[in-house]
């Protein structure tokens, strides 16, 4: 029988209301009133159907992807990976988008729009419909390609014609890099007006990503391949090979390259003159647009609540939380020590030295005490590194970390954030995540279990097997990217970079040192944009081009912008543990500053442990997946006579 799809025929378009003059602002009169006949007569019309598309584009803004990796939990509710990424399975909204095509061509012919419109309005058509199929085929595989409304197959009958059959997973990423360069030629190279609509940089963007994409799971797809077994590899609909590899690199270097040659791009306080300017500027790089790193996105700043989101309201943390929200908020972005280890320090001369935080005496960092929540691990004096200060193990730390992260002791809106989990007190007893636990010290000063007396005075931790104290982090650190650094806001309307100028940078670095054939002078540029990076970030020495710096450098500066699950995707590095396998770095770690009373003078000791929300499960847990989950299911693949996914059959 053949496998096919049945294409959902919508005769109207549904034109509900949308928020549009976020993204547009040349539209003009009351738009939502008028008819479908009226849309496709005049340029504002199609340019309100434009803007339909641009907000079913699904670039979850302000996502939590980073809570399904090592980087990161939810306090309230532990996430783990699955192997999975956002997908896109929506032809109702691909119908619209060909219409729209179709309506473009024929308003284009019929006179009604310049054609100087007809090529921005037709690139931006394409521009999304590419957007939507990369989506689909990143997370299902090949998909039914449909580039036509189909109305006028319906008849009545057998409906053959709205059946129309699964692409290979190959011909499907070549058709989506095709897309985007379609919309490239068409495109400006930059806009006047409706800033945040696509130009012939965000398709090139959007080429590069895709084509890393692309390139990764054909590379990595034998990492922990699919077996043919499964009728969707056998029909190579969910199927990569590393024959196909160099071509896809060779486009990611070619696109990335178009966008750092034309000059208009530049990183946002390239060159700091220190490690505090080099902070600020990676602060106020997400505080709002910065054009010189702008290529695209989605703005929230247009006054209106129902236009932002609540992640300050949510993320921030405890102790400076927005006036009036309730209990269940604050602190819920538990940023994992994982995450925090990869950040490098500063030597003496800000070249980079291995950033894993120390806590020890002896050196040894790599294990970390086993479900220390339940058995009241209590280390002996002298063991662990005694500080001062409750920041003092981060004070070197790469000026990313300080900018994205809020780590014990920070001072950030004008206040020293405390997060401690327990107390030891001079007798040797050992007490966590316990409020209420005071004890008086050799110095003759009382101190508390979470370092102050009253709750509204701490941010962390949360308590023993509690998840739902949803308040405090429960890892050690938060997340401060996004967060309004002077004060609290209920409402976060900061812009969404859904693609700047530094993953293009790390993008043509990726595929330089990957691609088996790259060039002297790719692999010499690859090494000069990777410096570039780290030099934003005022580190003063030049290294080398290898894939691991590149990756490190990409999950240091990309962390909490949803692409590191995305990483682990392409690249094939989420892992199941039926076989065998075992990969203990796929666990989440926390990192317990302590106060010791046992010392003529109180100090902090930090331990290195499980995250507690794991339970008292011993093995990995986070990002271990049934390699058939690297792909979705497919959503009525009985009624649209097509192959299944692998994890469906």
């Amino acid at each position: 029988m053949k496998k096919n799809l049945i294409y959902t025929v919508i005769a109207i378009l549904s034109l509900g209301l949308v928020s549009c003059e976020a993204l547009f602002d040349n539209l003009e009169g009351d738009l939502s009133k008028m008819t479908k006949d009226d849309m496709v007569a005049s340029e504002a019309g199609l340019d309100r159907l434009v803007a339909r598309l641009y907000t079913a584009l699904p670039m979850d803004a302000f996502g939590t992807g980073d809570f399904n990796t090592t980087n990161a939990n939810d306090t309230h509710s532990p996430s783990y990976g699955t192997g999975g990424v956002q997908g896109f399975w929506n032809y109702t909204t691909m119908r619209s988008a060909n219409q729209l095509i179709k309506d473009l061509e024929e308003a284009y012919k019929g006179g009604i729009i310049a054609e100087n419109s007809y090529k921005t309005l037709m690139g931006e058509a394409l521009f999304c419909r590419a957007y939507f199929y990369f989506a689909s085929v990143r997370s299902l595989g090949g998909v039914p390609l449909v580039t036509e409304p189909l109305d006028d197959k319906y008849d009545g009958g057998e409906n053959a014609g709205l059946y129309i059959p699964r692409s290979t997973e190959k011909a499907t990423w070549d058709f989506v890099l095709d897309q985007f360069q379609q919309a490239a030629d068409l495109l400006p190279a930059g806009r006047t007006q409706g800033k945040y609509r696509a130009d012939k940089y965000a398709a090139l963007g959007m080429k590069a990503r895709a084509a890393l994409y692309a390139a990764s799971v054909s590379k990595f797809w034998n990492k922990k391949p699919i077996p043919s077994t499964y009728k969707a590899v056998a029909e190579k609909l969910t199927y990569m090979e590393a024959s196909y590899a160099d071509a896809y690199y060779t486009q990611a270097i070619e696109a990335s390259a178009a966008i750092i040659n034309s000059g208009k791009f530049a990183l946002y306080g390239a060159e700091p003159k220190s490690e505090q300017e080099a902070i600020d500027n990676f602060t106020e790089l997400f505080q709002a647009r910065q054009d010189s790193e702008w290529i695209f996105g989605r703005s929230y700043q247009n006054g209106v609540a129902t236009n932002s989101n609540g992640f300050d309201y949510a993320y921030g943390p405890h102790q400076v939380h927005s006036t009036g929200t309730t209990a269940w908020q604050w602190g819920r972005y538990s940023v994992s020590l994982d995450l925090a280890d990869i950040y490098d320090n500063y030597d003496a001369n800000h070249h980079a030295v291995d950033g894993k935080i120390k806590t020890r005496v002896d050196g040894n960092e790599s294990n970390p005490v086993d479900n220390y929540a339940y058995v009241n691990y209590l280390p002996a004096v002298g063991e662990l590194i005694a500080y001062d200060d409750l920041s003092s193990p981060f004070a070197n730390k790469d000026a990313r970390f300080k900018a994205s992260v809020i780590y014990p002791g920070i001072e950030f809106r004008g206040e020293k954030i405390i997060i401690q989990g327990g107390l030891i007190d001079q007798s040797g007893k050992v007490t966590y995540h316990t409020a209420s636990t005071s004890a008086v010290g050799k110095d003759g000063k009382t101190y508390y279990g979470l370092g102050a007396a009253n709750e509204a005075d701490f941010s962390g931790f949360n308590k023993i097997g509690n998840t739902n104290d949803g308040n405090w982090y429960s890892t050690g650190f938060g997340i401060r990217k996004f967060l309004k650094p002077g004060s609290a806001t209920t409402y976060t309307q900061n812009p969404w970079y859904d693609l700047r100028y530094a993953e293009i940078l790390l993008t043509y670095a990726e595929a330089a040192a990957e691609k088996s054939t790259a060039t002297a002078e790719e692999k010499a540029n690859g090494k000069k944009y990777l410096n570039q990076i780290r030099r934003r970030a005022y580190f003063l020495d030049t290294v080398e081009l290898t894939v691991d710096e590149v990756l490190k450098q990409r999950r240091a500066e990309l962390a909490f912008e949803n692409d590191y699950s995305y990483t682990l995707h392409r690249r094939r590095d989420f892992y199941q543990l039926t076989d065998g396998d075992s990969k203990e770095g796929a666990r989440t770690h926390a990192i317990v500053p302590l106060i010791d009373l046992r010392l003529d003078t109180p100090k902090y000791i930090f331990v290195r442990a499980n995250s507690h929300l794991e339970g008292t499960i011993a093995k990995p847990v986070s990002n271990n997946v049934d390699v058939k989950n690297y792909y979705s299911g497919i959503s009525n693949y009985v009624k649209n006579r097509i192959t299944p996914n692998p994890s469906q059959e």
